[in-house]
């Protein structure tokens, strides 16, 4: 009786193990097809297919007279609508909401939303929409599905439209660049960048197709999970095939072409990112920024540091620096950088530009704000460029400003002087994004910078208006 009931307990034990051990085999074995399957993903370049009729906006335009105050006399504004509300309908999805970069292409405006950090209650809120504004005919559409976490920024070339993919969903064996071009008027995803985790800016030079980010494996040595750094990619047959060079930063943001010449310039690191370098024996060989040569290599430029990079800025070299929305004029570049904390000082977004990178004479100047107005965007003219600033004021309004730079502007010193605002309006929500010209300009208001998420419990004033385009025209 009693070998009998040990049997029986025998049995009914095995068949619970099975019933466990089976699930976990498959669930094993499915995560490693995946993986296998990832790493034997081939590259391609993939037509990205138009948006279902359910998917496209339905913005509502509240009147722009109940919201935008203190306009300069000379222009009047109109609110575009919010497409982004269709996608991150909540109110405190602010930051994917947010129009990160906008740009003008055969008669549309395109928009840049989504998210691409992994904290916070909206992180990786991809796949991002790529909402497209018909300037004709007054009419929104999504113009495609990216699968990305975010559309961080646009780059023209002739008849092109090219998106850099600021962080891909999906495996990491390739990383993705999108265009458009007039010719047919589609959108393809160009699946062929070896191993690149985030693209964060691209470039031509010449005839070859520079793209700058970050990989997994950018240094050989360390744990496996600590290896991921900055990456220079570059083409030269239009994307399809590409040279990878590695470096020992974290990760590679923007390329300066300064006088027919190109720079690749990485993050630069404060205290924590310091302390990882050096952990990983990096920091003693980190060069700030890279300068392509003729015979297509890059050359460490040791002596364009961080003071140089960041004239009349507290403590350049220690505090971090991520550069970006580097925008060229004629042989001039001008960008923008978000500094952070030092000390008692906040963090701050501060424009630059520059004319001339060489070793004897470095021309580079900062663009002169009054304290508390943050730099947000550029647009360029024939000119120079259109500067787009915001400043917080006590009322809890945003104050902002559009300011002409002039190329012959540029003058010797740390410091330009601040043009005198050509257009200043208020808003509940800061602005972020800028594209037109003298006569019509476009402002995308998003999420305040330097800033945490609001809570599901909370909607702060202007966090609705997350997501908003507005137009601007002289009267």
């Amino acid at each position: 009786m009693i070998t009998a009931q040990r049997a029986r307990q025998g049995l009914a034990a095995a068949a619970i193990t099975g019933l466990v051990v089976v699930p976990l085999t498959l669930m094993t074995g499915a995560r490693m097809l995946r993986r296998l399957g990832h790493w034997l993903e081939p590259a391609g370049s993939h037509r990205l297919h138009p948006p279902s009729a359910q998917q496209q906006p339905k913005p509502s335009q509240t009147p722009a007279e109940d919201f935008v105050g203190q306009l300069t006399p000379s222009w009047q504004a109109s609110s575009l609508g919010n497409p982004a509300l269709g996608r991150y309908p909540l109110c405190w999805q602010t930051l994917p909401r947010t129009p990160w970069d906008l740009a003008i292409h055969d008669g549309q405006l395109y928009v840049g939303l989504g998210n691409s950090s992994n904290d916070g209650l909206t992180a990786n809120a991809g796949p991002v929409p790529l909402f497209a504004y018909d300037i004709a005919t007054d009419h929104w559409k999504q113009a495609a599905t990216l699968p990305e976490e975010e559309i961080s920024r646009f780059s023209t070339r002739g008849s092109e439209l090219w998106i850099a993919g600021a962080d891909a969903r999906g495996s990491w064996r390739w990383g993705n660049l999108y265009r458009r071009s007039s010719a047919d008027g589609q959108w393809r995803q160009e699946r062929l960048l070896p191993q690149f985790i985030h693209v964060h800016d691209l470039a031509w030079h010449g005839n070859e197709l520079v793209v700058v980010g970050n990989v997994p494996d950018a240094v050989a040595t360390g744990p496996k999970q600590e290896r991921h750094g900055s990456a220079l990619g570059r083409a030269s047959d239009g994307g399809g095939h590409w040279l990878v060079h590695r470096l020992n930063g974290w990760r590679a943001t923007a390329l300066l072409p300064v006088d027919d010449q190109l720079f690749a310039v990485q993050a630069l690191p404060g205290p924590a990112q310091r302390r990882w370098l050096s952990a990983g024996e990096r920091l003693q060989a980190f060069t700030a920024v890279q300068q392509w040569l003729p015979d297509g290599s890059w050359r460490p430029r040791p002596d364009l540091t961080a003071a140089v990079l960041l004239p009349g800025i507290n403590a350049p070299g220690m505090r971090s620096v991520w550069m970006e929305r580097a925008t060229p004029s004629g042989q001039a570049v001008a960008w923008i950088a978000s500094i952070g904390p030092w000390k008692s000082e906040r963090p701050q977004r501060a424009a630059f530009l520059a004319s001339r990178f060489s070793p004897a004479a470095p021309d580079v100047q900062q663009v002169a704000l009054p304290s508390g107005e943050q730099a947000m965007d550029l647009y360029p003219t024939e000119e120079g460029w259109l500067l787009l600033s915001s400043e917080k004021l006590a009322s809890g309004q945003w104050l902002n400003r559009i300011r002409a730079i002039t190329v012959s502007g540029l003058m010797k010193g740390e410091q330009m002087p601040s043009p005198k605002p050509w257009v200043s309006f208020e808003t509940p929500a800061a602005a972020w994004s800028l594209a037109g010209d003298r006569q019509r300009l476009f402002v995308g208001l998003g999420h305040p910078p330097f800033q945490q998420e609001p809570s599901p419990n909370h909607c702060p004033a202007g966090a609705k208006l997350s997501g908003t385009v507005l137009e601007f025209r002289l009267r």
